[in-house]
């Protein structure tokens, strides 16, 4: 009992900045989500499908920052200061160059690559509406990952929530403004949702920018002088990093995918999704926030020789992790009509009304995310970044199967089985997870 409630301190001191601090993305997602569901079916419809889109290519920079949190960590876990600025330097560098070279493809390609996915003319017009001014962000958000890694590699998560609040306050203001047009600013829709976030997000990486400079504990790393990085470190980041890298494009592009399969039975099917969506990224705050702080945990234990406790680390994550999410998400969901009328019935009341008969099943995902997730991500923090990466090319491959062939039967099976798609996804993570925890095996990993 004195070691779960050891481990539950460790976890929450942790977690709580992080999951409030760490999805950035998400955040900026549910934003413009929001102010288009009271603005119009089709721009609400349309971000949707062209956020998850985003967050694809976002999980590119995510894959890498992940990676270099897990080894900071472990270096710090060392007492190595030396070897948490090389690494730190590393990623920095790494973030900057994909960052550039995804926004010249998305600059000049977009439309090539939304027109596979889209039927709707639509869909497609207003999803390049979007990312016409959405693209402008993406390098600061990229090379804004890597202060994150460092800061929760340490174990400092608290600017990460100060700067993600800053994040959302920006973007919600310049929301009002662009979106509808207000205080003398024009009316852009859907694309003033795109430069919205565009320029919190720069805003934000200012913001982060100013605090490193100021920040006097980070002194013992000298992070001023940059160091020379050995061939050895990049590959040893680069082999950690491209499996969680591939594991992050190949979950969300799976959503991007299943979002695109939905498309095909139609706009209002795609609206109710996007509105699940929305719920969906709000209750697993908690759940990403564990996930995040079981990677700093595991591999700060792994540093400090004390492998023995890991696999408790993540048994006593799982449960707490399930006891959060329940206790917020239960009352919304289950009394969805009374509770959550108030926040989504002020647009299309048709929609939210639709919408209902689906909030138990989000319920049940949540239930099974909330413990499956903290294991998964314990496998990455064990360094088993490749096992990681099979197991979720095998939990997308029954994810997408089942929502390939609930689209084929709309009348039978539909957008209800489509989404129960997603609890098998998290069961088969979780059980798969933990066959890899329990071989301990991941004891050998160095790097």
């Amino acid at each position: 009992m004195k070691e779960f409630i050891h481990n539950a301190k460790r976890l929450l001191l942790l977690a709580v900045p992080i999951m409030l601090g760490s999805a950035g993305q998400n955040v900026i997602a549910l934003t413009d989500s929001l102010f288009l569901y009271g603005y119009d079916e089709k721009d609400f419809a349309a971000v949707g499908f062209v956020s998850v889109f985003y967050l694809v290519i976002s999980s590119i920079a995510y894959g890498f920052s992940k990676g270099g949190q897990i080894i900071i960590a472990r270096k710090y876990g060392e007492r190595s200061p030396t070897a948490v600025k090389k690494y730190f330097y590393a990623i920095l560098f790494f973030e900057l160059v994909v960052g550039l070279f995804i926004f010249i493809i998305l600059k000049f390609f977009s439309t090539d690559i939304l027109s596979l996915f889209v039927k709707s003319q639509v869909i497609l017009q207003k999803s390049l509406e979007f990312i016409e001014y959405r693209i402008y962000g993406l390098v600061f958000a990229y090379v804004g990952l890597a202060f994150l890694s460092l800061y929760m590699g340490i174990g400092r998560p608290k600017i990460i929530l100060i700067d993600t609040v800053f994040l959302g306050l920006t973007n919600i203001l310049l929301c009002y403004l662009l979106v509808y047009g207000k205080a003398g600013f024009p009316e852009m829709g859907i694309a003033g949702a795109g430069l919205a976030s565009s320029l919190a997000e720069i805003a934000a990486f200012v913001f982060f920018l100013v605090y490193i400079l100021l920040d006097k504990d980070l002194k013992p790393f000298d992070l001023f002088s940059i160091p020379h990085i050995e061939p050895a470190e990049l590959r040893n980041i680069y082999k950690l990093s491209l499996p969680i890298l591939m594991q992050s494009v190949i979950g969300i592009a799976s959503w991007f995918i299943f979002f695109s399969f939905i498309e095909k039975l139609g706009e209002r099917a795609l609206a109710i999704s996007n509105l699940l969506r929305v719920v969906y990224l709000i209750f697993t705050i908690p759940c990403w926030g564990f996930a995040a702080a079981i990677n700093t945990m595991v591999s700060k234990t792994i540093g400090r020789k004390r492998e023995q406790r890991v696999l408790k680390q993540v048994y006593h994550s799982s449960l707490i992790s399930l006891a959060v999410t329940t206790i917020v998400s239960f009352p919304f969901l289950i009394f969805a009509q009374t509770l959550m009328y108030p926040f989504l019935g002020g647009g299309d009341t048709a929609l939210f009304q639709e919408s209902l008969p689906y909030f138990k099943i989000l319920f049940a995902i949540l239930m099974v995310a909330s413990f499956s997730n903290i294991f998964f991500n314990g496998v990455s923090g064990a360094g088993e970044t490749s096992k990681g990466l099979n197991i979720q090319i095998i939990g997308s491959l029954l994810y997408l199967g089942i929502t390939w062939v609930a689209i084929l039967y709309p009348e039978t099976l539909g957008l209800k089985w489509a989404w129960y798609g997603e609890i098998v996804y998290w069961l088969s993570q979780c059980l798969l997870s933990w066959w890899v925890l329990k071989s301990g095996k991941w004891y050998f990993i160095k790097f």
